[in-house]
């Protein structure tokens, strides 16, 4: 078979700024979303603004945006060069400080694409240009090194009302930049850029001839820039179309971009992707391959293969946009990366490829913003209010210094609760009350009552550990009200109620009979949730009262645990248990823990080997007159018949492999030796073999055409399709 082998490189950074000079081929556009922020930096702060004439963009001074540093403009010999882009004139400098910080406004849980362009111009007489490095972070993780006039965009999750964008000063030359711009993007894009998971663009292009070098806004309609490759090969020719092409919301590709395509020059011929990154160590590389095909006369397959790792057969859907990517983060040692598309033996067309996004993980070296960050951005704009009516022997003032959530009046929640007019719940903490934001985003408003056992150091337990840890499956704190004798915490809105809730119909919920797959996937994701607390933070986090109520489900039943009131954070890496006085939900707490007050990370897989003989069985942990829900189980199982167990709702829909599992696993959770225990790390890979098992015995034969609310859940192909 004939080979043909096509080379993608790293865009050089002569390639973007050549198309900072071309933003005269792109046509003027409508009125930009009024969400769209754009810095001039080094603008004069008396100025009030100005348009840009070819994208309708309005581009404003940086003063209200950061602090410190100072303004500058490009030598006079450049100005003629760069004649063509405006806002690259000036810039600002940080020749003080270690780290200096942009501080832009953002709606916390919004999704945003956030770009910073670099052009040094000979501002300083070009002095040290040629070794200038200095590091750039998203508040405290590091986002990426800039040594040459570049532009870095990254996409990143608000954790709250402003997010930090920080220059980091390495000891190689003084700081700079010459716009920031930061684009809200749609709740349903890059669905895998998270709260504590965000990526870096490493390349954005496009294939064929579409007539420009970038495209970006009016025709992106979030203003990211594709590139033109800027590479031909002998062995593709281009394809185009003027079709309409339908598109994806998740997965969304300028119109002008996706009507265009390369295919390989002969039906046997390869079309290979290849190229090498130069990073030391390497990186967790995400990339999504788009595809759109023009015709549907003949049949257009191939096998789609990554570093030549388990080949997808694949063929483009016909005037819809559909797109393959990897679900994980994939590297290669040798830093070489080679996509190939190798056409089958039933082709009658050769392989083909529209547009190509790469992207980076922005690894979180800390789980939150650091105080450095806050102190250097705004200094006073966090502090507490101290009311003598709370303080408790513990001042709590210096958690809320650091906290990067909203802090509310009570008026405002009376507000945002319509005068707390519908109830939505009730816990240990008080009554919890349905609301919407200015913006109308929903949500729960937990007020502590005066009855309740929980205080201070409850509240801010709570208030501490969600501002330091973020993941999809941790129900999210808004913000919080500390206020005279109101105390309240802000939550994001979980429609569906908890597990318990929908198991037993609870709190008003719809009694429905969860499937045996939705029941599996909520163990999946609640585990995963569990696993990030003891693993994934910088020092393990032990819950104390894993429960279904604490278990809470999305409007697509997508579930986050919640309620950290409890929680308790171990103080040092070498530390191996936390000695306390047993506290939880009876049924739920862990013998061992109870009997000896040595609370460890089994004690909350003790209390989750509950759970899930919990949404096995239907059943509650204790039924008066018939003992525990270990003890019972253990009873039935004498028998060898899992249908004794299982939730008798589910009428016997379920795979009999996959429901064994679960119950195995439960009840090795809830071994009395601790040390028998599995990690939630292990439960979580049990989980999603027995997600596996059950997906099999109903799958439809398409890879990925059921929606799960974790992306990481598809069979284990390294790619998924997403196709509409």
């Amino acid at each position: 078979m004939a080979m043909g082998r096509s080379q993608l490189v790293p865009m050089a950074p002569i390639v973007l700024f050549a198309a900072f000079v071309l933003h005269a081929a792109i046509h003027a556009a409508a009125q930009p979303p009024a969400d769209f922020l754009s810095i001039d930096c080094g603008l004069e702060a008396n100025y009030s603004g100005y348009k840009d004439p070819t994208t309708g963009i309005v581009y404003v001074s940086d003063e209200p945006y950061a602090n410190s540093g100072e303004n500058h403009r490009i030598a006079a010999d450049q100005e003629s060069k760069w004649s063509g882009a405006t806002n690259l004139r000036t810039l600002r400098s940080f020749p003080s400080g270690v780290r200096n910080c942009y501080a832009l406004p953002t709606h916390a849980g919004t999704r945003y694409l956030v770009r910073l362009s670099f052009l040094h111009g000979s501002y300083d007489g070009n002095a040290g240009w040629s070794t200038l490095r200095f590091d750039l972070y998203l508040g405290a993780n590091r986002w990426a090194t800039v040594d040459k006039d570049y532009a870095h965009e990254a996409v990143f999750v608000a954790r709250a009302s402003w997010s930090p964008v920080c220059l980091v000063n390495t000891g190689s030359g003084t700081p700079f930049v010459s716009l920031v711009e930061l684009r809200p993007l749609d709740a349903a894009l890059y669905p895998s850029v998270m709260a504590n998971q965000s990526m870096a663009r490493y390349i954005r292009c496009s294939f064929a001839d579409n007539k420009k070098f970038i495209t970006r806004y009016p025709d992106d309609q979030y203003d990211r820039y594709w590139w033109q490759l800027g590479y031909t090969s002998p062995t593709w020719k281009n394809l185009s179309t003027v079709s309409a092409i339908k598109q994806d919301p998740t997965y969304t590709v300028p119109l002008t971009i996706i009507q265009t395509a390369i295919e390989a020059v002969g039906n046997n011929t390869t079309l290979n992707i290849t190229w090498q990154d130069t990073t030391p160590g390497g990186r967790g590389l995400k990339f999504f391959m788009y595809f759109a095909d023009f015709q549907n006369s003949q049949l257009r397959q191939f096998n789609v293969s990554f570093n030549d790792v388990e080949p997808y057969q694949y063929s483009p859907p016909y005037l819809s946009t559909s797109v393959l990517y990897n679900t994980g983060w994939s590297t290669a040692g040798d830093g070489v990366y080679n996509i190939s598309l190798v056409p089958t033996a039933a082709s009658k067309l050769p392989p083909m490829i529209n547009a190509l996004e790469i992207y980076t993980l922005i690894s979180l070296d800390s789980p939150t913003t650091s105080q450095e960050d806050f102190s250097t951005v705004e200094p006073s704009r966090h502090q507490p209010k101290h009311d003598d009516t709370l303080q408790t022997g513990q001042d709590h003032g210096d958690v809320l210094q650091i906290v990067e959530n909203r802090q509310f009046t009570y008026k405002e929640l009376e507000k945002i609760t319509n005068k707390f007019e519908r109830p939505i719940g009730k816990g240990g903490f008080g009554p919890v009350y349905y609301g919407h934001l200015e913006d109308k985003t929903e949500v729960a408003v937990k007020m502590r009552s005066e009855s309740s056992s929980h205080g201070l150091d409850e509240f801010f337990a709570e208030v501490r550990n969600l501002t330091m840890v973020h993941h999809r499956n941790l129900v999210s704190l808004v913000g919080y009200c500390w206020e005279n004798d109101h105390l309240a915490l802000v939550y994001e809105y979980m429609a569906k109620g908890s597990i318990c809730d929908r198991l037993r119909g609870n709190n008003n919920a719809v009694s429905e009979t969860l499937n045996w797959r939705t029941r599996v996937r909520i163990m999946v994701e609640a585990a995963q949730g569990l696993d990030y607390l003891h693993k994934g933070c910088n020092l393990p986090i032990i819950h104390r009262d894993v429960k279904t109520n604490n278990i809470l489900l999305g409007q697509n039943l997508q579930a986050k645990i919640a309620d950290f009131g409890l929680s308790k954070t171990y103080l040092s890496e070498t530390q191996t248990h936390i000695t306390i006085t047993p506290a939880g939900t009876a049924g739920y707490i862990d013998p061992e823990y109870y009997q000896t007050g040595r609370l460890t990370e089994s004690s909350d897989v003790y209390s989750f080997g509950i759970v899930m003989l919990e949404i096995a069985t239907g059943e509650s942990p204790i039924i008066q007159g018939e003992g525990h829900i270990v003890q019972r189980v253990k009873r039935k199982i004498v028998a060898g018949n899992i249908h004794l167990i299982a939730d008798a709702r589910l009428g016997g829909a379920y795979d009999v492999s996959s429901m064994w599992k679960v119950v195995d696993t439960a009840l090795l959770c809830t071994a009395d030796v601790v040390a028998q225990r599995p990690t939630m790390s292990i439960v979580v890979a049990q989980l999603r073999e027995c997600l596996a098992l059950e997906e099999a015995r109903g799958d439809s034969g398409l890879m990925g055409s059921s929606s799960t609310a974790s992306d990481n859940l598809f069979p284990t192909s390294t790619f998924a399709p997403v196709a509409r």
